[in-house]
This record gives structure tokens, C-alpha cells and sequence, in this order.
């Protein structure tokens, strides 16, 4: 717990650096003090954080569901840009002296050749040089000038434009506009494009949603094909179910931990939940004895944790799967592979026949999960590591799109992303 809050803090610290960085460079620097630019900017550059600091907490906090795709669909563009364009500041850096140092040499090139020429020895002098009057000689560089009105000076003449700092303007534009675009030209390129969505009536393998009580779909095929965003562990088709309660919340409480640091699994109404064979046939794969580790709801903890995934990976299947069944429709599939059990609560072993509905085990936090949850999936091949994901539908269930309401009855289809759904009898 102490590294997860340690982490979140320091997260935290970086942002506030990074947003302050970005009100200097694209603020500061590239408007002037007191002008209409320089204020609306700094409105934009209070607005920046707020919004970053807003999208960080709505999801813990789990708001409406509708509040929830909202706020989805806003950080899936703008947490981008504030990378994008932290990375491409930093570029410009280095191309700021290069800029600066280029516009110099060219402001040069016209001085240098308005420059009066000497006389050359033996030339013939003017007449007014005969006469002794006074030649114009050229400021020295470096000399002062007289300010406006002094003697010497015209009368009413504009005060000189120091050119370095005009320069510096220049080119401050010059990378602010230029991160800007790149910015948001790299936020879209990094949306999670997927392909096509599965569609959420088509055929596919007809299974019973294995649970009871109301659960919250993520990483639906109905949103994007492949759901999980691979094809890697027959997952092409896989969706993931979360229990929730009447208010589609999926844990009763809520401390400074959801917002900071890590929660204890048992806390989410999920966690310790039966879970039952969406199918008839006969456990082919079994796997349990991994933990159970602590819940993320907190964005700022979720961070460290995806650097971990390279590690999970690498242990393989049991890894990414945690504790989990798979079982045969019949001798040569499909099959159907449920992951994330609680630890010591498998309740079948490898080859015993099982009935649709029977209790097989408990929900969990195994594997690679971030809160307890169902992952489940159907494919061609009951080694994880070979298998090509199979299409696959639900019997029968009410589905709540917005978490309230009536609902409504769906019968042979796919649930869709962020809704909530219940099994119902055929």
C-alpha cells in the first residue's frame, strides 16, 4: 500500500510539473504581458489541470454510467494530447537556440550589406569633404542609443524593439503551434482503433451468462474486435463482467484509498461471488493456487501496475489468467475458458462432467486484474497460448444501456459496453 500511494504521489507531482511547464511554453513565453492572449491563456492553463485532475477521480468515484462514458470518451483524447505534447515541448528545446540562432544570421545579412563602404586610399573627395564638413559616421555596434526626444534623437520617435526578444517571441510561437498540432495529431493516431465491432445480434456459440444478479460489461466485442485489444489467449471475443449494485456501483465503499492507492478485493460486491458453468460439457483445463492482490479503482495506481504487465506476461498463460476453467463443448470444442477465480475456490478438476448452471467457483482478483471480476471467452483450442477466439452470444438476460429503468429483455445477443445486464430463465 505504502509503494501504491508513494507512486500516486509522485504521478500527482509529475503532472503538476508537466502542466506547469506547458503554461510557460505556451503561455508565458508566446504572449505578452497584460494582453488579451496572455489572460485567456492562463484561463485555458487553470482549465488544463482541473480537467485532468476531474478525469483521474470520475472513475473511482463512479458517477452515472452515462457521467461514466462521458468521461471515457473525453480522456481517451486529452490524456493523450497532455503526453503528446509534454514529449513535444521537450523536442523543442533543442530547436529553440537553432531557431533563434538562424532568424539572427538572416537579420545580419541586410545589415552587413547597407554598411557604408570606406573610401579607398587616393579616392576623390566631395565637395562637401573638401570643404571640412562633418562626415556621417556609422554607430558602432553596441553603442547606445539616445532615447526618444534627447538631443540628437527625432522628436516623438518609437523606443527601439529589442530584436533578441522579438526573435525569442517568434520562435516561441513558432514550437507552441507546432507541439499543438503534433499533439493533437498523435492523440488520434493512439485512440484504441480495434476493428469492427462483433455487433451485438449475430451468430455465435449460444452460451448462459454465468452468474446471477446485476454485472457491468467492459471490453465488449459489441465495442471493438479484438475486446481486449490482442488476439493473443484466444481473446479476440472475450468480455469481462463486474458486479454492481442498484446504483451500478461496484463496491459499497469509498476511502482516500480508491482515489490514491490500492483496496482490498473483499470490499467489491463482486469478490467471493458464485460463478457457474455458462455451459454443458467437461473440464478440460484447470488452474488454481494464485493470489488474490489488491484492487486499483485509483487511476494513479493503475500506473505502476500496467509496468508490471511485461512481468505477468512473462510467467505466462497462468499469469494473465490467474486462476481459471476450461471446458469443452464437446470433444473438439469450441471451448470456453472462465479467469480470474478466487484463490482455493475451484470446485471441478479435469475431466469431470458439468452441467449449464452448476457451481464450478468463486469470483476473484487472479491474474492480470484490476478489480474482481468474470473474464470470459469462447475459442477453438484448449491451450490458451495457441487458441483463436471463437464469436459467441448470450442465452437470455435484461440489459440496463444507462444502469436504470425498466431495461429490456435481449435473447441470443451480445451485451454492449458499459451496461448493465442480468441473466434471466429461458
Amino acid at each position: 500500500m505504502a509503494v501504491a500511494l508513494v507512486s500516486g504521489v509522485l504521478i500527482l507531482a509529475v503532472l503538476a510539473a508537466a502542466h506547469w511547464y506547458h503554461y510557460l511554453r505556451l503561455v508565458r513565453d508566446t504572449t505578452r504581458a497584460g494582453s488579451g492572449w496572455r489572460r485567456a491563456g492562463t484561463v485555458l492553463a487553470v482549465l488544463a489541470p482541473t480537467l485532468t485532475a476531474v478525469l483521474l477521480t470520475i472513475g473511482p468515484a463512479e458517477p452515472s454510467i452515462a457521467l461514466r462514458r462521458l468521461a471515457d470518451a473525453t480522456a481517451s483524447f486529452w490524456l493523450p494530447v497532455l503526453l503528446w505534447l509534454t514529449l513535444v515541448l521537450l523536442l523543442g528545446e533543442a530547436a529553440r537556440p537553432l531557431l533563434r540562432r538562424a532568424l539572427a544570421r538572416r537579420a545580419a545579412r541586410p545589415a552587413e550589406a547597407s554598411r557604408p563602404v570606406p573610401d579607398a586610399p587616393g579616392a576623390p573627395r566631395s565637395a562637401a569633404d573638401s570643404a571640412g564638413a562633418p562626415r556621417s559616421v556609422p554607430d558602432a555596434p553596441g553603442a547606445p542609443q539616445p532615447p526618444p526626444g534627447a538631443a540628437g534623437a527625432p522628436h516623438g520617435a518609437p523606443s527601439a524593439v529589442d530584436p533578441d526578444a522579438s526573435r525569442r517571441l517568434f520562435v516561441a510561437r513558432t514550437v507552441a503551434l507546432g507541439a499543438a498540432v503534433l499533439a493533437a495529431g498523435g492523440a488520434v493516431a493512439s485512440r484504441t482503433g480495434g476493428g469492427p465491432s462483433q455487433g451485438r445480434d449475430v451468430r455465435g456459440l449460444e452460451i448462459a451468462m454465468p452468474f446471477t444478479g446485476r454485472w457491468l460489461t467492459q471490453n465488449s466485442p459489441a465495442r471493438q474486435v479484438p475486446s481486449h485489444g490482442t488476439d493473443s489467449l484466444g481473446g479476440r471475443y472475450a468480455i469481462d463482467f463486474v458486479a454492481v449494485d442498484d446504483r451500478s456501483r461496484t463496491a459499497a465503499d469509498r476511502s482516500w484509498r480508491t482515489f490514491l492507492g490500492t483496496e482490498r478485493p473483499e470490499i467489491f460486491h463482486a469478490f467471493g461471488r458464485p460463478i457457474t458453468a455458462p455451459v454443458t460439457g467437461t473440464v478440460v483445463a484447470v488452474h488454481d493456487g494464485e493470489t488474490d492482490h489488491a484492487a486499483r479503482r485509483s487511476q494513479l495506481a493503475l500506473l505502476p501496475y500496467m509496468m508490471g504487465e511485461g512481468g505477468r506476461l512473462r510467467r505466462g498463460v497462468n499469469g494473465v489468467a490467474g486462476n481459471h476453467v476450461i471446458i469443452a463443448v464437446s470433444e473438439h470444442g469450441p471451448f470456453v475458458a472462465l479467469a480470474h477465480f478466487r484463490t482455493g475456490s475451484v470446485r471441478v478438476t479435469t475431466g469431470q462432467k458439468v452441467a449449464e448452471g452448476e457451481h464450478i467457483a468463486d469470483c476473484g482478483n487472479s491474474g492480470n486484474s484490476t478489480q474482481p471480476h468474470i473474464h470470459i471467452q469462447a475459442m477453438d483450442s484448449d491451450d490458451l497460448s495457441v487458441a483463436r477466439g471463437v464469436p459467441m452470444v448470450f442465452r437470455r438476460f435484461r440489459e440496463w444501456p444507462s444502469g436504470t429503468g425498466a431495461g429490456r429483455v435481449r435473447e441470443r445477443a451480445m451485451p454492449g459496453e458499459e451496461v448493465v445486464v442480468e441473466p434471466l430463465r429461458s
